[in-house]
């Protein structure tokens, strides 16, 4: 059983016979009164809020984690809902005067501090001022945090501890700090500030964004790299030639298909002591250039499909991805010379100019004259709330690349924390994940979600496919998966998203799933391949 909103159950609470001035844990064994979530229709239906009555002990018990595993069962789980309200009734009128709440955070994987921490008290139930508010996102991540604060002595009753939970929150421990004798401490006044912090509200749209917004109107995402085997990630002519050309199945050109094609790194890499160093980002970066493979092998096939088509001066867009600057490692290394440590803003915007920089050079200096380099790529699928330069990196990288005469974007997965606020970040565009691929307990109803909250934001909608893998008879080890491609394609053609600028994931490295149904047995996967062709060029009839 899960806990929805549950009300203050307003219990009268008296003096204690035998008051004591003794600071003590007033909380300690004691069970949550009433939990209330802030927004709950943004509770996914089809996923639990993951709070259970079970766990009502675990943030008093008086135990704490030995470490920042969050899935040790002693952690306390929040998840979406946009923000809690744990409430505690003391057994009498206290004095409280202090509190802590113990969190973990691991960014890489959405495990984060909240943004806000509040402490609300009452004496009746009814009437609650806010006696501690702070902002509480830290600079370090990948650790254990504990985060307190004191204030003045108040009466109290009833004790909330408020947070927002736009990410996975895993809280082991709340304390409380008073005593029983309330002769030093005021009574609590009603001051009427609302419960959860508000913030900036989104600019609608209301329609999704042209065709060209990124210069190039198919984007495909290409794996390059895979931290534990770099091969992976080196992609062939073979590999690109059925994405950039349309080919039947003899391998006879017919059209161009896709006409941009996106680098980034397998998801791998964050995880990866790589993706925190400046010789893992120069690892990476040399991938891309990899002699005979990847943008050297786009560029061959480029000018082979443009010369079948008599299209010599046809051009593939190309476009880059720019690194997080994780805090958790801030001995990043040498950068031309200078040794950097993401302890300040500064530093890491120093990583971020030389990233793009460098791969402004290289694409340069290759002469890759089939095909344009035309943006790049903000890596990271979520706003960080603990992260509190991110907003200013992210600007600062955007103006940066546009003055360089580039477009930026990003990809957020499904009502990503920061979505909606794609523009104030100064993206080019945004692309939602609809992530309806990935599970199959989530319903199609997914993609038609998706496509209106996008239409919203004036965002286009990413297509996705995975895990699709064929023996020499033709037989398909996940059938499913090609259906629910051609459901993406469907509700596309159906809602419009399909006439917009569109992006494709199609497995990370190797990721050949759309590419491989040109020459497949199975009749099902090459019409997989068919309708994608015609969905690229917005002639797949709803």
């Amino acid at each position: 059983m899960y806990y929805s909103n549950k009300p203050i159950e307003k219990i009268g609470a008296v003096a204690c016979g035998n008051p004591s001035k003794e600071t003590i844990n007033l909380i300690r064994g004691l069970p949550i009164h009433a939990i209330d979530l802030k927004d709950e229709a943004t509770i996914h239906a089809d996923r639990p809020t993951m709070n259970y009555n079970t766990d009502s002990l675990l943030l008093t018990d008086g135990e704490y984690s030995p470490d920042r595993n969050y899935q040790n069962p002693q952690w306390f789980h929040s998840h979406s809902g946009g923000g809690r309200t744990i409430t505690f009734k003391l057994p009498y009128l206290c004095a409280v005067k202090g509190f802590s709440m113990n969190t973990c955070r691991e960014d890489v994987v959405g495990v984060r501090t909240p943004r806000y921490v509040k402490i609300r008290v009452s004496a009746n139930g009814t009437d609650f001022e806010t006696v501690y508010e702070a902002d509480t996102r830290s600079v370090r991540d990948m650790r254990t945090i504990k985060i307190e604060g004191e204030f003045e002595p108040v009466k109290a009753v009833y004790v909330q501890f408020v947070y927002d939970a736009v990410h996975h929150v895993y809280i082991d421990e709340l304390e409380l700090y008073g005593c029983t004798d309330t002769s030093d401490a005021k009574e609590p006044v009603n001051d009427g500030k609302p419960v959860y912090n508000e913030f900036p509200g989104p600019s609608e749209v209301n329609e999704f964004p042209s065709e060209d917004v990124m210069g190039s109107t198919n984007i495909t995402l290409s794996y390059n790299y895979r931290p534990v085997d770099a091969d992976m990630g080196l992609k062939t002519e073979d590999d690109y030639f059925p994405l950039v050309a349309y080919v039947d199945k003899n391998g006879k050109v017919l059209d161009t298909f896709m006409d941009g094609v996106l680098y980034l790194p397998d998801v791998s890499f964050d995880f990866s002591p790589k993706g925190q160093h400046a010789d893992g980002w120069q690892d990476y970066m040399d991938s891309v250039f990899a002699e005979g493979k990847n943008i050297n092998a786009l560029n061959s096939v480029a000018k082979k499909v443009g010369t079948e088509l008599g299209m010599p001066d046809y051009k593939v867009g190309v476009y880059f991805t720019i690194l997080y600057t994780f805090t958790g490692y801030e001995d990043f290394g040498f950068v031309n010379g200078e040794h950097l440590v993401f302890d300040n803003p500064e530093s890491r915007k120093k990583a971020i100019r030389w990233m793009i920089d460098t791969m402004i050079e290289r694409y340069t200096a290759g002469n890759y004259a089939n095909t344009e380099l035309r943006g790049f790529y903000w890596f990271e699928e979520a706003l960080n709330p603990t992260d509190r330069y991110e907003e200013e990196l992210i600007q600062y990288t955007c103006k940066y690349v546009q003055e360089k005469g580039y477009k930026c974007f990003w990809i957020p997965y499904f009502r990503a924390l920061g979505y909606e606020h794609w523009q104030r970040y100064g993206f080019d565009t945004a692309c939602m994940q609809p992530n309806y691929m990935f599970d199959d307990w989530i319903p199609k109803s997914r993609l038609y979600d998706t496509a209106k909250e996008a239409k919203r934001m004036g965002m286009c909608v990413e297509l996705e496919v995975w895990k699709i893998n064929e023996d020499e008879n033709g037989n398909i080890d996940n059938p499913q998966h090609i259906e629910k491609f051609i459901d993406y394609l469907k509700v596309g053609a159906e809602t419009g998203y399909m006439n917009s600028s569109k992006m494709y994931y199609h497995g990370s490295a190797p990721s050949n799933c759309i590419s491989n149904g040109w020459k497949s047995k199975n009749a099902r996967y090459r019409e997989m391949y068919d309708l994608c062709y015609q969905f690229a060029k917005c002639k797949l009839k709803p």
